[in-house]
Formats: C-alpha cells, structure tokens, sequence
C-alpha cells in the first residue's frame, strides 16, 4: 500500500476527507456549548450558585470575565470546615468590587441578599453591620440572614430602615426597640428563632411595615419573660404563627384583610381574632383545654368566607368532639396524631368535597348532608404484633367513617395489618363497608398482592375500583 494514500478507494477518501475536515468543529462545539447561550439564560443559571463558585467562572474567557458582575444574586455561606477570616476578606474585597461595578455597568443591580453562618460568633458583628449596610445602600429588595442558634446580633441601624426592601427573613437574630423600624415596602416578614428584647417588638415591626403581607413567627421568645403576641395589621393577608412550649401565647388578631392564618403550639382560650372576617383558610394545631370545643364549634360559622379547615392536637391535646357548620368550607384535614379519641360531626357543609385524617383508629366521623366527598386516611401507630381485638377495631374504624364517599384513599404503613382482616371472615360474619371507589398506598411485596386485593374485595365488596401503590414514605 502506498504511503501517500494513493491506494484508497474514492468512497474511503471521501469519509476520510469529512471525518478530518469535521472533526475540530465538533470538538468545539462540544467545548463551548454553554457559550453560546444567551447572556440572560447563563446569568439565571448562575444566580443558583454560591457566589465564591459565580467569581470563579471569571477565569474561562473574556465573555465570562465580566458576567459575575452581572449576577442579580449575593450568597454566602460561613460553615466550621471553612477558613473564616479569608472568606470574610474575600466577602469585604468581592463587595468593594460590586459597588464600583454598580457605578460603572448600569445593568450591575443586586435584588436578592443572602448570607449563613453556621459558625457564628461576635467577632463576625463588625463584618456582618458592613455586609448588611451594603444591601441596604444598593436598595437590594430580598435579605436572607442565617445565623447559627446562639447568636446575640442585633440589626445595625442601615436595616432596620430599608426603605426599598421588600422580603426580609431573618434566623436566630436579637430584636429590640431601640430603633424605630423603617419598612415601607415591605411585603414579607419571617422570623425564625428570633429573640425579642422588649415586649413590644412585634407591635413596633408591624408599626413600621404599613405593606406588610406575609409575616411568619417561627419559635421566636422573648428575651427575660415571655409576654403575649399582639398582632394588628390592615395589610396582613397570611399569618404564621409557632411554638414550641405552649405557655406562649396570642391574645389578639387584628388584621382585617387577613385570608390565611396558622397557628401551631397556641393556646386558644385566649385567642381572639373576632375582626378577621376575611379567613378563607384557617390551621390550629393547639393544647385545646376541655371546654374549647364548644368555642371552636362557635368559631366556624362566624368566618363566612372560610374555605380550608386544618385541627389538630398537641401532646396532651383534648380535642376530642368536633362540629362542624360551614357555608364555604371545601376542605377539611384532621390530625390526631396522639393516643386520644375523637368524634367528627359535619352537621351542615354543603360544598365540602374533601376530608383528610391523619391518626390512630379511635376515630369517628358522621355526615349529615349527602354530598359526596373524596376522604384520606393516613393510619399511624400499627404495632407489629396484631391480635383479633386490633382486627376488630380496624373494622369499626373503616365502618365509623360514615359519608358518602366518592374516592376515598388509604394510607397504611404496611399491607400485613389489611391482609390480615379477612381472618375475621372464619369468627364471624362482621358488617362490611359499602365503598365503591378505592385506592391503597402501603409497603406490600408482589407476592402478596393478590392476597391483600382478596381482603379488601371481602371488607369493601361494593369495590366497582380498586387501585394499590407503593407507599414512599
């Protein structure tokens, strides 16, 4: 064979001539794919990464060598296994440069503020006053401030006074009223682990927040002893409120366009809320006391628009008959996550088309009006070993669900408790439930499939269908 390649064929010179001529702009393609998107998409992709990694795509070509300049997003995350003082140099230099490009690139504007250290201490309170005085200066709309649980810092004067802010969520923070707050606009407040120093902090953000929407108090206290959460907003529209010890208290409600509150940990003896008109979604998980069910039977008519209703216990909890008489009301969640006993009467509920329970099998519920609904049931607390007693309850428990189901679906650890009720069959000839329509989500193996559909055909034999999948969690 020739060396020059005079010897191939005109077919093979050709493939071989296309191969060599096509073969560097593949491989450029293929390494500079990204590069060819727009500016827009690149700079929405990176807006999802930490800023340390968004500076160092400056280092793969003069496209790239401005673009971090351009990101709408700061984020920086402080942890143990990072060295902190050159992070924190690193932080004070990339803001220094942020600043300066914001003069000179018009299109260099910051929106969303976040920083988290996991590892604080007070030798950050310095750095963390200037990083915060920045976001204030270049009105950034969104802060996210992440400390660590033990944390004693408080705002410096720069935020307390944002006057283009308008999403503020702040973690294991000190606040005081030693500074008026200046939120003019914001539109959403969360606090989490918050500690308040005066007893009228709460009072006083909301003061300064006149287009407050949003406002989320997640396991927040106060500094020396605990007083009662007073909340009064003409803008509040949805209110979250979490404790985790139940002397915590809200007394007042105040907040006349507000459509969706939740409360958890609350005690609801001294709740009023009475000017709250407007609720159409509505979520107690409380330490009711023994006579707070009259309260709550009296509670529900007077909120003409609600639409969604969520009850649950605490430990301890005794919510134990609950009615319910609702104009609005489309659907209804139940949780009964503790040992207790518990009656639902839906005396009149014309529009309710949805009722979920999550809880143990000493539960009851009666409908009176004939609509059809879709019911969930979640089953918690199935002990591995069963006697006949449990058989027994389980099937007064299917038989005390008494509406006129349309679909209704069932949530069971694991499929051995259901394909176990059909030994009632051989003791005695139990009452069967007159269901049509039903889904099973459990932990079954293939193998056991065809005995846990045997069971469910004897214990609902009105099945017209019936559907089984894995449970995932």
């Amino acid at each position: 064979m020739a060396e020059n390649g005079n010897s191939l064929l005109p077919a093979e010179k050709k493939r071989l001539k296309m191969t060599s001529s096509s073969s560097p702009s593949a491989e450029e393609d293929d390494e500079d794919r990204i590069s060819k998107l727009p500016d827009a998409l690149i700079l929405h992709i990176l807006s999802f990464l930490p800023t340390v990694d968004i500076v160092s795509t400056s280092l793969l070509s003069n496209r790239w060598k401005l673009m971090w300049y351009l990101v709408p997003n700061i984020s920086f995350s402080i942890i143990p296994s990072v060295d902190k003082v050159k992070l924190c140099n690193f932080i004070g230099c990339f803001l220094e440069h942020r600043k300066k490009a914001m003069f000179y690139i018009r299109e260099s504007v910051v929106t969303s503020f976040n920083i988290k250290i996991t590892s604080y201490d007070s030798t950050m309170d310095h750095p963390l006053d200037k990083w915060l005085a920045f976001a204030a200066e270049k009105k950034v709309k969104e802060v996210n401030l992440w400390l660590g649980i033990e944390s004693s810092y408080s705002l410096p004067i720069p935020l307390v006074n944002a006057t283009y802010l308008t999403v503020l969520e702040l973690k294991s923070v000190r606040l005081d009223c030693r500074y008026s707050f200046s939120f003019p606009s914001l539109k959403s407040l969360s606090l989490t682990y918050v500690v308040f120093k005066d007893k009228y902090v709460v009072e006083q953000l909301l003061l300064g927040s006149p287009s407050l929407e949003k406002l989320c108090i997640n396991y927040c206290g106060f500094y020396a002893h605990p007083h009662p959460y007073v909340v009064r907003s003409s803008t509040l529209k949805f209110l979250v409120i979490k404790f985790y010890h139940t002397y915590s208290e809200v007394t007042q409600i105040e907040a006349i366009n507000l459509e969706s509150l939740e409360l958890h940990g609350v005690s609801f003896d001294r709740l009023d809320f009475s000017v709250c008109k407007a609720i159409t979604n509505l979520s107690f998980t409380c330490v009711w006391s023994m006579n707070e069910s009259s309260s709550l039977e009296n509670l529900i008519p007077n909120l003409p628009l609600l639409e969604n209703l969520t009850l649950g216990n605490m430990r301890g909890g005794n919510l134990k008959d609950i009615k319910i008489l609702s104009q609005n009301l489309k659907s209804f969640n139940v949780n009964n996550r503790y040992d207790g006993e518990m009656t639902v009467i839906i005396e009149w509920a014309p529009k309710l088309a949805s009722f979920c329970y999550t809880g143990n099998i000493n539960f009851c519920i009666t409908m009176e009006s004939s609509n059809f609904l879709n019911g969930t049931f979640e089953i918690l607390k199935i002990e591995n070993n069963f006697e006949d007693d449990w058989f027994i309850s389980m099937i007064e428990f299917l038989l005390n669900l008494n509406c006129s189901w349309n679909m209704v679906t069932l949530h069971v650890d694991k499929a051995e408790p259901l394909i176990g009720l059909i030994n009632l069959k051989i003791i005695s000839p139990l009452p069967l439930v007159n269901w049509e329509h039903l889904r099973v989500l459990t932990k079954c193996k293939s193998e056991k499939e065809s005995e846990l559909r045997d069971a469910l055909r004897w214990i609902f034999p009105s099945l017209k269908t019936i559907s089984i999948a894995k449970r995932t969690s």
